[in-house]
């Protein structure tokens, strides 16, 4: 189904700066004290505190000591800030020398103002990595990145976590396990009073108290924009049901569970039954309390709606011309939206986004609707109002120069260095980036080709997996195994033969991946706003968070996320901060005010960061260069001959 075009890159070994030995330090001291309290009979398991930015592998003990907080037996302090209408949240790690001494668990009281936030637990899932993302031909290079960004082996390898199970559904915990990992999601009501709101929370190992702490969110005045940037992700009803089984129930859950994470589904909609049998969600209703829903975005419709995914409809002929004619008129019945006919995949050749176009234009709509296609070439190159450009093939100008032409550019998928990849043995930190990589460049949309991918039924899959056994989710023909591929979301239910590994809830859960795209969703809210008051300071936050993007990067090098020299500390809860001080006003934004504040701040960063040179713009430099030098040397060559013939007839 999906295939992004693929480029192939030969570079020198990857090298990693040298980091401050100080964090190491404090974690040498910190196992020190540790032991020495374990030798006096205090309690083994140790728990820590680590921001949601870092995943924390069962190998990354001594990282995790050195960027989180060692939480005593009792009276911790936790504190976390937080916007009206943000999820904030963290990671709760309990670990020991040998095996813990029996389950481990996590209890947070609810908030006693009940406009306070609202806690959601949920227990990490590892799978183990042995081997990685590759191609069959180039096996440093894979759908990804580029062979001189690709992460190295020893960071990524090992029992890396990803599901999240939510402890309302399974609270077990392997007693002879050494570790246990707990995420914990805060959403802050936009109708919270500003201000500190503090609880209780707890953890035990064996049923004993292992850590005691408050919770405190201070809550400020500003109020977070509901899907600051836009992205949305495909996935197909039809997997669900045949994976998870019980009817419509599993889809509805999937709507809102990506809703609360500021992220639009996108469904199949080939006929006009499958828009009445999502009535609700194109009306907004399904994000509503009367419905279940108790996160952001509330009574939200969806941004984005697609006409036949990945080309679905197939040719324009009169029934179904007038099928899409239908569907449209249903939908401008329950809300507006941004329609597009996706009308091909992949194939730039196709006359097929063109065909679509004439044929629309003979009929009468109820609502515009453009015509879209996934192409690399330049969107004035193309017949569709909508190019939808593979992360690799995106520049800075690509939406300024579609916009020229009477087009859109959005961006789907990605890969390191330019962007960050949705592949599972890559820094998650990357999807954090996008987020702020939409808002730096004015892109309308970013397009997750699937997030329900457990079939691995390309061409050259290898067939159904246990996403919870199995990271190698996704093959094709050209010889690409790509881990965790079109997997945001893992399946709560599950029918044979994997039934012996199912959790028996009738939805789906989300992925730790997924956790980090909301995350930079968030933050490109926090840089708006902050832009809005302060543009140069909150620019110049942003040029060191993500030093270079999109084809800033060059393609040799690794992501400049993930090198550039800091403390160890997460530096986008860092950067973060630094915006959330530069935000005072507490009026919401408009829609036309939040798009003139990316609109600048995309042309801020054209004018203040150069891109990166091409290998031929590089080619033609060192030519240019060598050739100056030869001619340098000749012509010096020619002084010294002449001075010297010049002493002679002396």
């Amino acid at each position: 189904m999906r295939r992004p075009p693929r480029k192939r890159f030969t570079v020198p070994a990857l090298k990693f700066p040298v980091r401050s030995i100080w964090p190491y330090l404090v974690a040498a001291l910190t196992w020190l004290r540790w032991g020495l309290a374990c030798a006096a009979g205090s309690p083994a398991a140790q728990v820590v505190i680590v921001d949601d930015e870092l995943r924390v592998r069962r190998d990354d003990r001594q990282s995790a000591l050195a960027a989180g907080q060692v939480l005593p037996l009792s009276d911790g302090q936790v504190t976390l800030t937080a916007l009206r209408g943000e999820t904030v949240a963290f990671q709760v790690i309990v670990f020991n020398q040998g095996a813990l001494p029996g389950p481990a668990s996590i209890a947070v009281t609810p908030f006693a103002d009940p406009t306070g936030p609202r806690v959601e637990l949920w227990r990490q899932h590892f799978v183990t990595v042995k081997e990685r993302s590759r191609n069959e031909r180039w096996p440093n290079e894979s759908l990804g990145w580029s062979s001189g960004a690709r992460p190295s082996d020893a960071a990524m390898t090992g029992e890396v976590p990803d599901a999240l199970i939510p402890l309302t559904v399974d609270d077990r915990s392997r007693p002879s396990s050494t570790w246990e990992a707990f995420w914990v999601d805060l959403f802050v009501p936009e109708a919270a009073t500003p201000g500190p709101h503090a609880t209780t929370a707890s953890v035990t190992v064996g049923g004993a108290p292992s850590a005691r702490f408050t919770l405190t969110v201070d809550v400020k005045p500003a109020v977070l924009p509901y899907r600051a940037v836009s992205a949305f992700a495909f996935y197909e009803p039809a997997r669900l049901e045949q994976r998870i089984g019980g009817g419509p129930a599993a889809e509805r859950q999937l709507w809102q569970l990506l809703h609360a994470h500021h992220v639009d589904a996108l469904a199949p909609l080939t006929a006009v039954a499958d828009v009445e049998r999502l009535a609700d969600v194109f009306s907004g209703a399904l994000f509503s309390p009367e419905h279940g829903y108790a996160g952001p975005g509330v009574r939200q419709p969806p941004a984005v709606v697609a006409l036949g995914a990945y080309g679905q409809l197939g040719e324009p002929t009169p029934a179904t011309v007038a099928t899409v004619r239908a569907m449209v008129d249903r939908l401008a019945h329950l809300g507006t939206a941004d329609l597009f006919l996706y009308a091909v995949d992949e194939d730039c050749a196709s006359p097929r986004a063109a065909d679509w176009k004439k044929a629309l234009g003979a009929v009468a709509l109820a609502l515009p609707l453009a015509v879209g296609q996934t192409c690399a070439q330049p969107p004035a190159q193309q017949a569709a109002d909508v190019a939808l450009i593979p992360g690799p093939s995106f520049t800075r100008d690509v939406v300024g120069a579609a916009r020229a032409a009477g087009r859109r550019a959005w961006i789907y998928n990605g890969a390191l260095p330019r962007t960050g990849t949705l592949l599972l043995d890559a820094p998650p930190r990357g999807l954090l980036v996008n987020g702020w990589i939409a808002a730096l460049t004015d892109i309308d949309r970013w397009f997750y080709w699937e997030s329900t991918f457990w079939n691995d039924d390309n061409q050259g899959g290898g067939g159904a997996v246990d996403p919870f056994v199995n990271p190698a989710t996704f093959h094709n023909r050209d010889g690409d195994t790509a881990l965790g591929d079109g997997l945001l979301l893992y399946p709560g239910r599950q029918r044979a033969p994997f039934a012996g590994d199912s959790f028996g809830f009738a939805g789906v859960f989300p992925s730790l991946r997924l956790k980090l795209i909301r995350r930079g969703i968030e933050d490109a809210g926090y840089l708006i706003l902050a832009a809005r008051e302060q543009p140069d300071q909150a620019a110049r936050i942003a040029a060191q968070a993500v030093p270079a993007l999109l084809d800033e990067a060059a393609v040799d090098q690794p992501a400049s996320w993930d090198t550039a020299t800091d403390d160890g500390r997460p530096r986008f809860a860092r950067a973060r901060a630094a915006l959330g001080a530069l935000i005072t006003r507490g009026d919401p934004l408009t829609v036309e005010q939040r798009a003139g504040i990316v609109g600048r701040l995309a042309q801020q960063r054209r004018a203040e960061v150069p891109t990166a040179l091409t290998r031929r713009q590089r080619w033609i430099r060192t030519g240019t260069r060598g050739a100056a030098l030869v001619v340098a040397l000749i012509a010096f060559a020619l002084m010294v001959g002449r001075a010297r013939r010049r002493r002679a007839r002396a």
